[in-house]
């Protein structure tokens, strides 16, 4: 599916694609190269779902900055998850890893 984003520059690397997802609206940052931090190993560094444009943080349904704040998204967020990762890779999100890698970083 595609979808369409608002591309801003970052100060700080990568680029900024903001823009809805299957209701919701996405707001992730994106580096060239594939990362430890990113999500699945990948490119995508930052990503925030929220219900609609201008809800900040505080209005998050799922929040990922290096790792995925609190808990991995609930199951009913994850195809808006799963959705912005194709826009940017030709794989599907390994969950399984995910969820080892949020346990290690959590015992860390």
């Amino acid at each position: 599916m595609q979808y369409e984003f608002t591309v801003k520059p970052s100060h700080f690397g990568g680029t900024w694609y903001e823009g809805n997802v299957d209701g919701y609206y996405v707001h992730a940052r994106v580096f060239e190269e594939p990362s430890k931090f990113g999500i699945n190993d990948g490119r995508i560094s930052a990503l925030m779902v929220v219900p609609k444009k201008g809800d900040g943080l505080f209005h998050a349904l799922v929040n990922y900055d290096r790792s995925w704040d609190g808990n991995l998204p609930e199951l009913k967020y994850r195809s808006v998850v799963e959705n912005v990762f194709a826009c940017f890779h030709d794989r599907d999100i390994d969950w399984a890893y995910e969820e080892r890698k949020h346990r290690e970083h959590m015992e860390f």
